[in-house]
C-alpha cells in the first residue's frame, strides 16, 4: 500500500510486484507523472473498441472450427482458447472510460 490516494475515490493506491500501481477501488492504473502527481492511466476508447472487434471475431471463427470438429482433442483446445478469449474480452470491456 502506497501513502498516495486515488484521485477519483481517494483510497490508497497498492504497487504490485510487476511494479504496476492500481487502485483497488476503481480497479485502474495509475502512474507518478514527473511532478509526483498522481493521474489515471486511460486507454484509449478507440484502442480497446479495436481490441474488443478483435476479440469478437476470433470468438466467431472459434465457434465455426469447433463446430466442425468432432476430435476431443481439437476441442479441448478450443475451449480452453475460447476461456482465455471471454476473460481477455471481460478485462477489456472493464478498461473501458
Amino acid at each position: 500500500m502506497l501513502s498516495q490516494t486515488c484521485p477519483d475515490c481517494k483510497v490508497p493506491l497498492f504497487k504490485l510486484p510487476s511494479g504496476e500501481i492500481i487502485c483497488p477501488s476503481c480497479n485502474r492504473r495509475a502512474v507518478f507523472t514527473s511532478s509526483n502527481e498522481v493521474e489515471k492511466v486511460k486507454v484509449e476508447a478507440e484502442t480497446t473498441n479495436e481490441l474488443d472487434d478483435v476479440i469478437l471475431e476470433k470468438t466467431r471463427r472459434l465457434k465455426s472450427l469447433m463446430a466442425k470438429t468432432d476430435n476431443p482433442e481439437q476441442l479441448e483446445k478450443l475451449a480452453k482458447t475460447l476461456i482465455i478469449l471471454y476473460d481477455l474480452l471481460d478485462r477489456v470491456r472493464r478498461t473501458k472510460i
